[in-house]
Order: C-alpha cells, then sequence, then structure tokens
C-alpha cells in the first residue's frame, strides 16, 4: 500500500518539482518513500522518443 509520502512524490514530479524539492528531512522514511515515488512515476512516464510515440505529420519522414 502506498503511503501519503509515495503519492505525494508522484505528484511531484507529474508537477515537475525536482527531486531536490523534497522537503522529508535526509535520512527519514518519509523522504524514502517520497523518492521512490517520484522515481517511480520518472520511470513510468512514455518515452516521446521511442518510435511507437511519435507521430508523423503529413509530408515529413523520419
Amino acid at each position: 500500500m502506498a503511503t501519503d509520502a509515495f503519492q505525494q512524490g508522484k505528484l511531484a514530479f507529474e508537477h515537475n518539482v525536482p527531486k531536490s524539492g523534497c522537503e522529508y528531512p535526509t535520512g527519514s522514511t518519509l523522504r524514502t518513500e517520497w523518492m521512490e515515488g517520484w522515481t517511480q512515476a520518472l520511470n513510468g512516464r512514455p518515452s516521446h522518443d521511442s518510435p511507437e510515440n511519435r507521430e508523423t505529420a503529413p509530408g515529413t519522414r523520419h
């Protein structure tokens, strides 16, 4: 079960907050959970550079 800190980390990533924006104290469990949420959101984002995610405009080539 995800904690509030984990969810806050995910939301922070989604709102372009850098990892350095975590306000939980270094070494705390809450900071670790926040970082895990942020990292999971990073790893779960779609890759805009992959061929499957590119849209080709009419008349253009990749």
